[in-house]
């Protein structure tokens, strides 16, 4: 019996030593990651603010930034669109004239400058300026709270607006600013009606879009 007890209990030391020295599978470390996103199935979230009636969703590719990476995918106007961005906190900052100065290109969102894709020949903004199909690196340009600019730039990745050049510019359009009356946190974008629209702290940003073929 002895013999018994003493095998038994170095099997065990055994197997608790070969669990500690296993190897790691690389996964990043969590500490800095968005809590309210399950980092199990952070490839595949749905954003938790989405309405399932709306007619895109909302994916978080990557929580391992402090300004999670998402991708809007659905259809605005009957035009199918994809929006890649960075997500950023408001985190009780001054945001527009200060965070976002005015008169300067911004990134519109955080770290990659923001992506749009349209998978056909569009026509965007109040006066329906022709824009051809592809992959737009998105900008803004607030001269004020009420007065942006939203710039289409054919150079689609770039990191935030520090390499930006006007000559790559496909298109400007003037963008329409209205106040939120519930302030959103979290930067985020959405299709509401015919408009892609971009809402952060207290402002909403938007433009119409419409098919080219009309």
């Amino acid at each position: 019996m002895q013999r018994i007890t003493f095998f038994c209990l170095l099997l065990g030391g055994l197997l608790f030593v070969a669990s500690c020295n296993t190897p790691s599978n690389g996964t990043p470390d969590t500490t800095d990651q968005d809590p309210t996103v399950d980092q199990a199935d952070a490839s595949t979230v749905t954003d938790p603010g989405m309405d399932s009636n709306r007619p895109y969703t909302i994916t978080v590719l990557d929580t391992t930034v402090k300004s999670p990476r998402k991708e809007l995918t659905g259809k605005v106007n009957g035009v199918e669109v994809t929006i890649n961005y960075g997500s950023p906190a408001v985190n009780e900052r001054n945001i527009y004239g200060d965070l976002v100065p005015y008169g300067k290109v911004w990134r519109t969102g955080a770290n990659e400058a923001t992506r749009i894709t349209f998978k056909q020949d569009v026509k965007v903004g109040a006066e329906g300026a022709a824009l051809p199909a592809g992959t737009y690196s998105l900008f803004t340009l607030p001269q004020d709270k009420s007065n942006w600019t939203i710039i289409f730039n054919k150079t689609a990745d770039q990191w935030g607006a520090y390499d930006y050049s006007a000559d790559d510019d496909a298109l400007r359009i003037k963008g329409s600013a209205e106040e939120l009356s519930t302030p959103a946190e979290r930067m985020d974008f959405a299709l509401d009606g015919n408009n892609v629209e971009m809402m952060w702290s207290d402002l909403a940003i938007s433009f119409p879009v419409a098919p080219a073929a009309r």
